[in-house]
């Protein structure tokens, strides 16, 4: 019953909406073209009544307002009207003129005509008639505005009392409802020739589970060929390998080591996904402590540089790992120029002299993981000297498509020959 309450609300509700638009715009515009007529003819009439009433009495005197007044009756049609006797004006509506000659609409049409008093001297008329007079707007805005009001009022009211009453079907319900019967299984016939092949199958999983406690014994054995002897372990090595407590590092402020590569995986896929570059930085200080004063200062530098302390990451014991968004090879090597003078700046100041080497690789518009990405930049650094601190991994998109289709190609002839191979052996 609910469902057929809406299903009939709905429409009547915007039904209503459009009538009233249409009501409004079709009315108003079809007063408009009998307002075209009209105007003309509601001119005449005041020209007829002034012709005579300037005949009958003389312009200026009392009577001839008097007259005059009472022949034009409701002026709501009116937007101006203007009479001169001879070259003086007698009588202004509205009362300034300016205000006259202000009036130029497409609602309006402007009129002008002479006629002449007893006395022989001309009496001009000029009138200002509504083509759609402004009452005429008002009271159908009214209507229109007072059938959409009540509109959304009882569409308000609709939801309040739907939202209150409104109940979930029960699951049984809905399945009975939504999903059509299935025929039962049993009616059909069962396939007798395949009892065979189930029997074979259970044979063979007979044997797999026979022999498949060999199988631990074999694996015991193998990782016991395998094994290393194991050996007391340094302690800076297993405080290195404990997982890091908290995001960052109390020593740089950095984000861990460890946490790198998945925050590129998922810049990496934010990128991607709004078709930007995104470049990734290996730095290396030689034997830099960041306990010092100066490796402090260094961490404050580059963290300044980047703004954000979650895109930068450790690096070994002296190096660190930077994420920078949306930035292509060429203007990341503008932004490692001035890194590198920065910190030899700081370096300079302590009277430290350490190599600087930065190594730069870019997404480039490719579909990249970040452990590539990673080796690119670690192989980039691998190659700076002192004459190149900074090496930035230039690739070109199209060869790297074109490798990567290679690559399929050769996955997809190797799972083919290996098909074959198995269906000859068979």
């Amino acid at each position: 019953m609910r469902a057929k309450g809406s299903s009939f609300f709905i429409p009547a509700v915007c039904a209503v909406y459009i009538l009233s638009v249409l009501f409004f715009v079709v009315s108003l515009a079809a007063e408009y073209r009998r307002g075209i007529f009209y105007s003309q003819n509601r001119f005449n009439s005041i020209t007829r009544d002034l012709s005579r009433i300037s005949k009958n009495y003389t312009p200026q005197s009392k009577k001839f307002y008097d007259e005059f007044l009472f022949s034009l009756g409701n002026v709501s049609d009116i937007a101006g009207l203007q009479l001169k006797y001879g070259e003086e004006l007698i009588f202004s509506y509205p009362g300034k003129v300016s205000d006259l000659e202000k009036i130029n609409s497409s609602l309006v049409k402007m009129y002008t005509t002479t006629v002449f008093s007893e006395n022989g001297i001309p009496v001009s008329l000029m009138s200002s008639i509504y083509l759609l007079k402004p009452v005429s707007i008002f009271y159908r805005g009214r209507i229109a505005l007072i059938a959409v009001l009540l509109a959304t009022v009882s569409t308000a009211v609709y939801l309040v009392f739907f939202t209150r009453n409104s109940k979930v079907p029960a699951p049984a319900e809905a399945n009975s409802t939504e999903y059509p019967e299935i025929e039962s299984y049993d009616d059909f016939p069962e396939d007798t020739e395949e009892m065979p092949q189930e029997n074979e199958t259970s044979l063979e999983s007979d044997e797999i589970q026979q022999e498949s406690p060999e199988q631990p014994e074999e694996e015991d054995v193998l990782a016991f060929l395998n094994e290393e002897p194991e050996q007391p372990e340094p302690e800076e090595s297993q405080n290195e390998k404990e997982e890091p407590s908290g995001l960052f590092c109390p020593d740089t402020g950095f984000g861990w080591e460890q946490y790198m590569l998945t925050r590129l995986d998922s810049e990496l896929i934010r990128s991607a996904s709004g078709d930007q570059d995104l470049s990734l930085f290996t730095i290396i200080i030689k034997g830099i402590s960041w306990t010092s004063e100066c490796g402090k200062e260094i961490s404050r530098v580059i963290l300044e540089k980047i703004k954000f302390n979650d895109l930068v990451f450790n690096y070994k014991e002296d190096g660190a790992s930077i994420i920078f968004q949306n930035q292509n090879t060429d203007k990341s090597l503008v932004i490692a120029e001035e890194l590198h003078a920065d910190i030899a700046s700081v370096l300079s100041k302590y009277n430290e002299s350490r190599f600087i080497g930065i190594g730069i690789s870019s997404r480039s518009l490719r579909l990249i993981s970040s452990t590539r990405l990673a080796n690119e930049s670690e192989e980039a650094l691998s190659r700076t000297t002192n004459d190149s601190p900074i090496i930035a991994f230039r690739v070109n998109p199209e060869r790297y498509k074109d490798y990567l289709a290679s690559e399929s190609f050769q996955d997809e002839k190797q799972d083919s020959d290996s098909k074959e191979n198995v269906q000859e052996e068979l």
